[in-house]
């Protein structure tokens, strides 16, 4: 027992002597991870930081229409929250998330013409991780124009082994569902009647969302994630990119509808399409769009004429399948809730452009409608709604992809 305890403590010292030597707590982490992400200003030129578990190989390069500095690095997992932020000094905004499998990417939308002055990591302390730092300093559009070149190879930080990363779709034994909330934070969404604040749109499909979670949940064949579990504003190409980062099978935005006239109620299921059904589907759109830029693909690094032709396909599959989940979302809606006239219609929304995830946008009803409005909060209601899109999951899975 003695030389069991005495072996013990020499194991955990010796971990935590490695753990010392190599960088802290962060040595042990498989997958390298950004734990925080800031911009500065120094002496006439920007500094954008990201705190990172280790170093990671890096590569970066410029684009033009708009100006913008691309960072790819090894893939790691962001702990810094969903999408990106809005910027600094010369930074408009910055953005990240997955590229493509092994790689991750920064992209910085920039206020004026900059060149990269420097980029380095800085070794970790005793209370801060391993910092990756890139200086802006501004140059002239022409300056800018010449420095634009396609993306090169990573260049080393360490060359360390690279984990294996497995596909997520391939290893899982449950298909996977995202539900998205819509609206969230400062943005409340549609307004009940008259602009009543009693059923704000963020709280109808929050709750709404999690009843469709744990009916889904219940059948134990479905894994689901929120793209927001709590009244926080998420962007739309934040709420793409969950889809995008956990490979889904199948995307939900939930909503509520709004409309002048009182009278009008019932569930409407949108999926994407450049030209809107109807005039009442473009302004859905309209007033869906206007809270956050385009989202999808980021295929700036292939030629324009691969770039049409990746869209084109990825689109037209993805859209027959958000077209054949619609319908059966349709066919057993009617057996839970009252539907509009031609419940499925089409509108150009971005919260719908995952381009390789089946996509619906599922407005559950009116809240300019008192009925609807009232109906929509209780519990009862949203559980029909549930099994009825648990059903609706049901067919369209074993339509599509019974073989697999």
């Amino acid at each position: 027992m003695i030389f069991n305890k005495t072996v013990s403590k020499a194991l955990l010292l010796f971990c935590l002597l490695i753990s010392y030597v190599f960088g802290g707590s962060y040595a042990f982490s498989a997958v390298p991870e950004v734990t925080a992400a800031r911009i500065g200003e120094h002496k006439g030129r920007t500094r954008f930081v990201l705190e990172m578990s280790k170093k990671v190989d890096f590569s970066i390069f410029t684009l033009a229409d708009p100006n913008r500095i691309v960072i790819d690095i090894a893939e790691v997992e962001w702990k810094i929250g969903p999408g990106g932020a809005d910027g600094d000094g010369f930074i408009a905004r910055y953005r990240y998330g997955l590229f493509k499998q092994g790689t991750s990417r920064i992209v910085l939308d920039l206020k004026s013409p900059v060149k990269v002055d420097k980029s380095f990591f800085l070794p970790p302390t005793k209370s801060k991780p391993y910092r990756f730092v890139i200086d802006l300093r501004k140059i002239s559009q022409k300056e800018f124009a010449g420095t634009i070149r396609k993306p090169r190879q990573m260049t080393a930080a360490t060359r360390p082994p690279q984990p294996v990363v497995e596909s997520t779709r391939s290893g899982r034994t449950k298909k996977l569902i995202v539900l998205d909330p819509g609206h969230g934070g400062h943005d409340p969404g549609n307004l009940g009647k008259n602009g009543s604040s009693a059923y704000p749109e963020k709280t109808v499909a929050l709750t709404a969302a999690r009843t469709i979670k744990q009916e889904l949940e219940r059948t134990g064949r479905y894994e689901v994630i929120l793209t927001r579990d709590r009244d926080i504003y998420v962007k739309h190409r934040a709420r793409s990119h969950v889809a995008h980062a956990h490979q889904a099978d199948l995307f939900i935005s939930v909503h509520c509808d709004s409309i002048a006239d009182s009278r009008v109620r019932g569930a409407t299921v949108y999926t994407l399409s450049e030209k809107a059904s109807d005039r009442e589907a473009a302004a859905l759109a309209a007033r869906e769009n206007k809270s956050d830029i385009i989202a999808g693909m980021d295929l700036e690094a292939e030629p324009d004429e691969v770039q049409g032709i990746l869209i084109e396909l990825l689109q037209r599959e993805t859209m027959n399948l958000s077209s054949s989940f619609a319908t059966e979302l349709v066919g057993q809606l009617r057996q839970s809730t009252l539907l509009r006239t031609r419940p499925h219609r089409t509108a150009n929304l971005l919260v719908l452009k995952g381009l390789d995830v089946p996509s619906v946008l599922l407005e559950l009803g009116y809240l300019t409608n008192s009925n609807d409005a009232r109906l929509l909060m209780q519990k009862e209601t949203q559980q029909k709604i549930g099994r009825s899109i648990v059903s609706a999951v049901d067919r369209y899975f074993q339509k599509n992809f019974a073989s697999n």
